[in-house]
């Protein structure tokens, strides 16, 4: 079942003209700036603070409920949506990671709504404890969830 407020952001993701996916919408150097933050981060750790435009493409304000109904925060939203990745990672890898913190997550308009989100990971068999930060890209559609990756931040 959606949320109406996870549907509102939805179709303000897809009605908001300001940021539409049209090209003609920004100039070359706008769209240029875009693409040199989407290159360094993959859509993960776009700094938004230096786009005027920028496709669609929105941070999350994870202390916020936009997208989920009260008393819960979009950063309860993102944990679940986390805790799906690392169960299908698990999974596929024959590993037991435990998610620790949510750090940031980017989201776009696509058949609803794709999320990038970065996290960090526990692994009980690391004997030093130490977190691990990991990325993961989660395509939300009214309830339908699918999990396109999840992996380790690739080291700078």
């Amino acid at each position: 079942m959606t949320s109406p407020k996870r549907q509102e952001v939805e179709e303000r993701a897809f009605d908001d003209d300001s940021d539409s996916d049209n090209s003609e919408d920004g100039t070359p150097e706008e769209i240029k700036l875009f693409y040199d933050e989407w290159d360094k981060s993959q859509g993960f750790e776009i700094d938004f603070s230096k786009l005027s435009f920028c496709f669609a493409w929105q941070p999350l304000d994870l202390d916020d409920s936009t997208m989920v109904d009260e008393p819960q925060t979009n950063r309860d939203f993102i944990a679940m949506l986390s805790e799906l990745a690392l169960i299908k990672h698990n999974s596929d890898n024959g590993t037991r990671l435990e998610l620790g913190k949510i750090l940031r997550a980017n989201f776009h308009p696509s058949a609803g709504i794709t999320l990038y989100i970065s996290f960090e990971v526990n692994d009980p068999s690391d004997d030093n404890q130490t977190t691990k930060p990991y990325r993961a890209v989660v395509r939300y559609l009214a309830g339908d969830i699918e999990v396109h990756s999840c992996k380790p931040k690739p080291s700078s």
